[in-house]
């Protein structure tokens, strides 16, 4: 089965959010976790992968991510292949309820890293939270739309006045896109568009959709794959400035960054290299997700949104994987009608880490893919 990762394919399917869950730890023995002074480490000894380069003892820390989707390949292949390992790194990673969930949960000192849709950070940094910081971004292009029936005679956002739009819950992370999306059309959404949650994709809500309870579906990729899984055929209202903005990225506090700038580079380039086998070889990095969340392909849908994603979980051509720009987040802030925090964009979003995060050897990361078992 051969995959094509070509970046006209992000109009057709538009996505992405959000993310994966893997797990590292054990007891007492060798090779599995121990104590020391509030720091949980464990033994490189039995990590798949790991060089004698790699520290005897690996830190573990905990990524919070939004939800758990082959979205998040990138991750779950640098999980498999030992790149956390040779950075020195454990990683439990912790599928939480939604992007704003994630931050409540990294601001509460929960996790260490986070992976978020830009809206929840965009709203917690208009609330004051302005000692997070932006490092890597991971999907270029929106993870969040408007989906309408295809007879429906909603054809643009414009449209959607006096209307239902189903969300998946109040406080999802395409609230802010969607919300967006209906300002960009000069509507108020808290006046001229009722949201109505109606669940994640689920049966509950293809019956909304079926029997007219709303008119249109605001979601991430994985619940409009789900709902077309489901037998709906849908179309998409989406703004082409979405296309060109940033969607979702790894975040983490400052303090981190003042307390161990390493561990963040070391997670950014494993996270690199992992993302970077869906370009050269995609089969190896779906069957790495089949192993890793078989659960997830139980039916069509995990492969359909894995295919969907590859277009826009890289970076663009003549782009450094995980660069962004306060410019871009600027803009960000401006289509979901928040107001720009007092400090300057430029202290939060950061590309300290960009160079060293793309420093590795493609050559090596592309035999390692291609030397993974078929599935």
């Amino acid at each position: 089965m051969e995959r094509h990762v070509a970046r006209s394919q992000l109009v057709a399917w538009l996505l992405v959010m959000c993310l994966v869950l893997s797990a590292c730890g054990g007891g007492g023995e060798e090779g599995e976790t121990t104590t020391a002074e509030g720091s949980e480490t464990i033994t490189a000894a039995e990590q798949p992968g790991t060089t004698s380069a790699a520290a005897e003892e690996l830190r573990n820390i905990t990524v919070l991510l939004p939800i758990d989707s082959p979205i998040l390949h990138g991750f779950r292949v640098a999980d498999a292949a030992g790149y956390y390992a040779n950075e020195g790194l454990a990683i439990d990673f912790q599928p939480l309820d939604g992007g704003g969930e994630v931050v409540t949960q990294l601001l509460a000192g929960n996790g260490d890293i986070a992976n978020i849709p830009v809206g929840p950070v965009v709203e917690a940094i208009e609330q004051g939270e302005t000692h997070i910081r932006a490092v890597w971004n991971y999907v270029y292009g929106s993870i969040f739309y408007i989906a309408v029936p295809a007879d429906s005679d909603i054809e643009t956002a414009a449209d959607l006045e006096g209307r239902q739009v189903g969300i998946s819950a109040l406080s999802g992370g395409e609230v802010p896109i969607v919300r967006g999306i209906i300002e960009s059309a000069g509507l108020n959404p808290d006046e001229d568009v009722e949201l109505v949650a109606i669940g994640a994709g689920t049966a509950l809500s293809v019956r909304a959709l079926q029997e007219g309870q709303v008119d249109a579906y605001g979601g991430s990729v994985n619940d409009i794959i789900a709902l077309q899984a489901q037998g709906l055929d849908l179309r998409y209202i989406l703004p082409d400035e979405l296309l060109e903005l940033p969607a979702s990225g790894i975040v983490v506090p400052q303090e981190l960054i003042d307390s161990d700038a390493d561990l963040v580079e070391g997670f950014l380039r494993a996270s690199t290299m992992g993302s970077f086998w869906a370009t050269v070889n995609p089969d190896a990095s779906l069957c790495v997700l089949k192993e890793a969340t078989p659960e997830q392909f139980t039916e069509e849908t995990g492969e359909m949104i894995f295919d969907a994603v590859l277009p826009i979980t890289w970076a663009p051509e003549g782009v450094e994987m995980g660069f962004q720009s306060p410019e871009t987040w600027g803009t960000f802030f401006d289509f979901i009608g928040a107001e720009r925090p007092d400090v300057d964009l430029d202290d939060i979003v950061i590309d300290d880490f960009i160079d060293a995060a793309n420093d590795f050897d493609p050559a090596e990361v592309e035999a390692d893919a291609d030397a993974w078992p078929e599935c």
